[in-house]
């Protein structure tokens, strides 16, 4: 893939859009989205569409322009006063812009005139930021000349603040716009439909303040896009901050001085800089500067520091970072950043595009079919390792318990040591690894069979035998198959016991598992909690080297065959062993309590 390169996540700017659109709708203030920031890419204008976004806003009418063209239906603001010789184009191009200057009014009049349009504005009102507005001694006038303007209709009034002088916007700046807008609506004898507040600076104010007054609108780029508050760089809660990263390549990677050796002038950009003496250090260089992108506003993911940066370079401190050349280093972004980086041809976009559900369903479906007919063909080499007992291990364990009497959850000494440290890791964080099963003879696994068959019978009475095996097989093996004969295998979830109870992967209620679609373990139709849930228990595995399985997000394999054929191992190092084996081999360990949920 092409790098440098900023990966878009539009899944996750989907989710900060309805997270935020929520928020400020539970107290009647609609979104505007500002697309300016990220160059008004049609794949994010119109992900933020889809999700509940009416009206777009940029400062550039190509802007718009491309979101039309690309097939965006929203309605479209100019949120720069227009420039008098771009009238035209902005009567033609958008439906709606912010205004400040009477004589561009006008000009908008004549165009809406003469393309027989109506062109919708709202005024824009300095209160001390000291950017655009209409100062509020002269408002009167210019709204009485405004109203005898042809082809223009006064949607509303506005505000700006933070962006120029960092005035924030306070309960009393909303006060007097909320008192302006009375005013106007008096004096005139009309009804404005716009009261905007201003920006993602705003969100502050909104969380703090009692009465919004007349404020009924926002308009907000930062904090949908990078999850922060502009004016403290505070993440605002259930947020992505990482929505957009930007990657660069190490070129060069060299233990070096950390200072200089030589008289210091201006360097290639007319300042002069500092250094601070940290002796020799690791100091890498990456294929990304100034010229790419604000480098001021990058972050790195890495425990490394941005020392400088040239038009084509940054150089970093590695630290203790195994880095070598080749390897990507990667950034989150703050939005002059992200302003830079979108509009820098020499960063390769890297649109993540969501898919549907049941997109997602067919290609895992694809992948098991694929996976199973591997599975058929892979080699054992069995490597002899021993069954352990978990209830005997002294682990801080929880077992479900099962349907098979005097079942010991045995798994091989390898996975038994795995699932060791896992509990280790869980104990502090006052959760609890609950197992489920374990070693299945072939016994065990066709009373589960039965059993599920026998529940879905139960609940689908009008879907025949056929139908209900189908529904089984896609997520309990025939009795023979299982990779739970191996020892390898464990089927497990997690307790939380600040919470006392066992934490929602989005099918479950409690111990008890719905089986449909939404078990994938990735599948996009289930709660942002469940997906957190889910991620945190699957790389507590991964990070052991398990694998978990396509359609079963409890389930983990190691060593067998299910492992070796995702892991592209020439064999697998775990073979079926049968329980008149199994009983005279296991290894005996002092014998603790187990506790059961």
């Amino acid at each position: 893939m092409s790098i440098p390169r900023i990966d878009i996540n539009l899944s996750k700017i989907a989710h900060n859009t309805k997270i935020l659109s929520s928020i400020f709708q539970s107290k009647g203030i609609d979104v505007i989205a500002v697309t300016k920031g990220v160059c008004a890419d049609p794949h994010i204008a119109n992900i933020l569409v889809k999700s509940g976004i009416k009206i777009l806003a940029d400062s550039r009418i190509s802007n718009i322009k491309k979101m039309r063209i690309a097939g965006v239906k929203a309605n479209f603001l100019l949120i720069r006063t227009p420039m008098i010789s771009q009238t035209e184009s902005v009567v033609l191009d958008t439906d709606m812009s912010l205004n400040s200057e009477l004589s561009v009014i006008k000009k908008l009049s004549e165009y809406a005139i003469l393309h027989r349009k109506i062109h919708k504005i709202i005024l824009m009102i300095e209160l001390g930021d000291l950017r655009e507005g209409i100062l509020p001694s002269q408002l009167e006038n210019t709204i009485k000349k405004v109203l005898t303007l042809k082809g223009i209709k006064l949607e509303g009034i506005g505000t700006n603040l933070a962006c120029f002088s960092g005035v924030k916007p306070t309960a009393e700046k909303m006060d007097i716009l909320s008192s302006i807008a009375n005013s106007i609506e008096k004096k005139f004898n009309i009804k404005l439909s716009i009261i905007s507040g201003g920006n993602s600076a705003n969100y502050n104010w909104f969380n703090t303040t009692k009465d919004l007054g007349k404020i009924n609108n926002l308009r907000l780029g930062e904090s949908i896009f990078l999850g922060y508050e502009p004016l403290t760089g505070k993440p605002i809660p259930k947020l992505y901050q990482d929505a957009f990263m930007l990657t660069a390549e190490v070129i060069e990677l060299k233990n070096k001085s950390s200072v200089p050796d030589g008289e210091i002038g201006l360097n290639a950009f007319g300042n002069k800089p500092n250094f601070k003496d940290q002796g020799m250090i690791k100091r890498a260089i990456l294929a990304m500067g100034v010229q790419d992108v604000m480098v001021t506003g990058l972050t790195p993911k890495l425990d490394i520091e941005i020392l400088g940066a040239g038009g084509d370079h940054i150089i970093i401190n590695a630290k203790k970072e195994d880095l070598k050349v080749g390897d990507e280093v990667s950034f989150t972004l703050k939005y002059g950043a992200l302003v830079t980086a979108m509009n820098s041809s020499y960063i390769f976009k890297n649109i993540k595009t969501p898919i549907t559900a049941k997109e997602y369903c067919t290609i895992v479906e694809e992948k098991d079919r694929l996976h199973k007919k591997k599975t058929s063909m892979m080699t054992v080499m069995e490597n002899n390792s021993p069954l352990i007992s978990l209830q005997d291990s002294g682990f801080n364990l929880i077992f479900e318990k099962s349907i098979q009497k005097n079942y010991r959850y045995l798994v091989r000494k390898e996975v038994y040591e795995k699932i060791g440290r896992i509990s280790r890791l869980l104990d502090n964080q006052g959760k609890k690894l609950i197992i489920r099963s374990a070693w299945r003879s072939f016994e065990h696994q066709q009373k589960l069979w039965n059993q599920k068959v026998s529940f879905l019978k139960k609940k689908y009475p009008k879907k025949t035998v056929e139908e209900i095996n189908e529904i089984v097989s896609n997520f309990i093996a025939p009795r023979v198959q299982s990779t739970h004969a191996t020892g390898g295998a464990v089927d497990t979830l997690i307790y939380d016991l600040r919470k006392k109870c066992v934490l929602d992967f989005g099918t479950n209620d409690g111990l008890h598992i719905d089986l449909n679609e939404k078990c994938y373990p990735k599948h996009p139709d289930i709660s942002e909690e469940a997906k957190k849930n889910r991620k945190f228990l699957m790389e507590l595995f991964e990070n052991e080297g398990f694998v978990c399985d396509h359609k079963e997000y409890w389930h983990f394999d190691y060593g067998n065959i299910g492992w070796a054929v995702e892991k592209n191992k020439k064999y697998a190092h775990y073979g079926i062993l049968e329980e008149s084996y199994v009983q005279s081999t296991v290894f005996k360990y002092p014998n603790k309590t187990p506790f059961y949920l």
